[in-house]
Formats: C-alpha cells, sequence, structure tokens
C-alpha cells in the first residue's frame, strides 16, 4: 500500500524492489531508490518526520556445502530527495533461503524502529525481529522467536513462538511481561498509541491491550473488531461483526480506552457504515455514497462528498485505492481530481 506524507506518497515497488516517492500535487515520479539484493517487501514504508524507512528480504546464495543465508536490510532515506541516509544488513536463518518470510516495518518514531520478518499463516520459519536507533541505523537488539506486532515509546510488543504475547524494553530487549490471551492463532496490531489489538480465530473478544504491562485494557465481549484506524489525535474507530454476524463500528479513545459511540444504533435509526479512514477528528466512510462522521460523537457530518470515500486522508489530499486495478487516484481536499 502506500504512506501519506504532507507532499508525497511513498510506496514499494514489488517488481523493482524499491522505494518510490510521488509528488501528490502531480502524481509525478519524484525519486526512486533501489535495494540491490533485495527480493521482497511487504505492506508500505515508514515516514518519520523527514525520513522514510523500509525493510527488504536479501538472500545470499551458497555454494557448495554453504546453506546461504536469508536475512533483512533496512533503509533509512531522506524523504524529500530519497537520498541513502544509513543501511543496516540483519542476519537470518542459515538454512532457510527458500523462505516465504518477509519483512515488515512494524513501527518508527524519532527514536526507533521495529522491523519484524515472518511467514503469514501456518509458517515453517521461526520469525525474526529487531529493534534499530532511527537517527544511525544502529541494532539495539534482534530476537529470532518474535514477531514484533507494536512499537510504543519504551516497549515493543510481538508474539513469542510458544503463542504467548510478550513486551520487550525498547532499550536493551528484556522481557518487562509475558501473558498468554488464550486467542488461539492470534492476529494483532497497532489501533493507536497506548493500545495494542489483538484478536482470535473464534468470534469475539477482541482485546485492547495496554503494551506496558499487557494489561487488558477493552475487551469487546460477543463482537468482534476487525480492523482498528487511528484518526491522529485521540480516537480510533474499529470496524466488524456482532455475535450476530452483524456489521458494526465503534469508536474508542486512546487514553482512556473508553467507547465513544457505537454503531448501528436501532433506537435512532442508525446504521453502520463501512468505514475507509480516520483523520484528525473526522470519519470518512460509506453507506450508499461517501460520507463523514464526527470521530468523537458518530454524527453525520457530511453525506455529499462523492461516489467514493478514501483510503488514506492528509490535510491537504485524500486517496482512494482500487483493488481490482491496483491504482491510485489522488483527490485535493476540496473533492477535485490530480491530474495524471
Amino acid at each position: 500500500m502506500v504512506t501519506l506524507g504532507s507532499h508525497r506518497a511513498y510506496a514499494y515497488d514489488r517488481d523493482a524492489v524499491d522505494v518510490t516517492a510521488f509528488r501528490l500535487d502531480s502524481g509525478d515520479l519524484a525519486w526512486h531508490t533501489a535495494v540491490p539484493e533485495g527480493t521482497a517487501v511487504a505492506q508500505a514504508p515508514r515516514l518519520v518526520g523527514d525520513t522514510v524507512i523500509g525493510a527488504f528480504a536479501t538472500v545470499e546464495r551458497g555454494e557448495g556445502t554453504d546453506a546461504g543465508r536469508r536475512g533483512i536490510t533496512v533503509i533509512a532515506l531522506d524523504a524529500g530527495t530519497g537520498r541513502s541516509l544509513w543501511t543496516r544488513e540483519i542476519a537470518g536463518d542459515t538454512v532457510a533461503v527458500d523462505s516465504e518470510a518477509v519483512p515488515h516495518v512494524v513501527g518508527a518514531d524519532a527514536r526507533h524502529v521495529l522491523v519484524a520478518s515472518y511467514e503469514e499463516g501456518y509458517a515453517t520459519t521461526p520469525p525474526l525481529s529487531a529493534l534499530l536507533d532511527t537517527r544511525t541505523g544502529r541494532v539495539i537488539w534482534t530476537d529470532p522467536d518474535f514477531k514484533g506486532v507494536d512499537l510504543e515509546r519504551s516497549v515493543a510488543v510481538g508474539v513469542r513462538g510458544d503463542g504467548d504475547f510478550a513486551g520487550k524494553s525498547a532499550s536493551d530487549g528484556t522481557r518487562l511481561w509475558q501473558r498468554d490471551l488464550r486467542l488461539g492463532e492470534a492476529r494483532t496490531a497497532d489501533p493507536g498509541p497506548g493500545l495494542t489489538w489483538a484478536d482470535g480465530t473464534e468470534a469475539g473478544n477482541t482485546l485492547l491491550i495496554d503494551p506496558a504491562t499487557g494489561g487488558t485494557r477493552l475487551n469487546s465481549g460477543d463482537t468482534s473488531l476487525e480492523r482498528c484506524r487511528y484518526d491522529g489525535w485521540s480516537t480510533t474507530v474499529c470496524a466488524g461483526a456482532d455475535g450476530s454476524g452483524d456489521a458494526v463500528v465503534w469508536a474508542v479513545d486512546v487514553r482512556t480506552a473508553q467507547v465513544l459511540w457505537r454503531l448501528p444504533d436501532a433506537s435512532a435509526h442508525r446504521v453502520a457504515p463501512v468505514v475507509t479512514a480516520a483523520w484528525h477528528g473526522v470519519v470518512y466512510a460509506q453507506v450508499d455514497q461517501a460520507m463523514t462522521l464526527d470521530a468523537r460523537t458518530g454524527q453525520d457530518l457530511r453525506t455529499d462528498i462523492g461516489p467514493v470515500s478514501p483510503t488514506l486522508v492528509n490535510e491537504g489530499y485524500g486517496l482512494v485505492y482500487d483493488h481490482a486495478a491496483r491504482t491510485i487516484d489522488v483527490y485535493r481536499a476540496g473533492g477535485t481530481a490530480v491530474p495524471g
């Protein structure tokens, strides 16, 4: 997918295995930077201030009895020019050259970058995670039995090989807490600062966890919350299904973990929309047409913003991703399309 900056969008080119930047005002290519030995990428690079962080799978083929090595290359690029700021190679499994594991930039802030390499679904190769210094690329710690899923200021949260959740110190990798969430094959993500989302294979009991302690801050009961979108301010908006399988939307305050509002609301004759994005107090969604809601109250704001709701939003642009065509349409905040 894409990471959105103020004036540029950043994405991986899966064919050329590079990071590419596009100008939002014109759609023109701004720059692209390749990783010579890169073989695979996943999701999108991360933008931290004026730095773009990317992670690539790399393979060193062996000869004779040498089994070869699969690893991770992490790069930091100047967001304006694509100039390389640093490159760091992290050695992986010496025998799993043909592994399907792909590295992800799980999280990045002004101090740390958390990278995790793992296979989706049933895995034959253990995960590998590493925490790096954002400014220099120095490797602070690595863990060959830890799938990183969330990065907070002082802790990295992940899943161990035995299925337990754990929090590791960002400073030295010391284990701060460990917990069996009893979710079976758990799915995890970052729903916003101060929270880690976890959901299992069974319906219901989605958890929002305190990453610093491992304690539960919110249990959704018989509702499954499939995805949460943080608005960049104080609210995360989660969509999913209730115990009957009907669509629901919950808004949660990231500081208190309190539910602010829920849809549908039968008493008010309101349905649950399809949420596509959240940005600075506004939820972008779709019913028959694209619409917006107030992130704190859930009240409708506008119901006339067009036929398609954006999937990424910033202060000046909205991006609509066409999954079938694998194309992105860019719209200015006023609703006009960017030519290109």
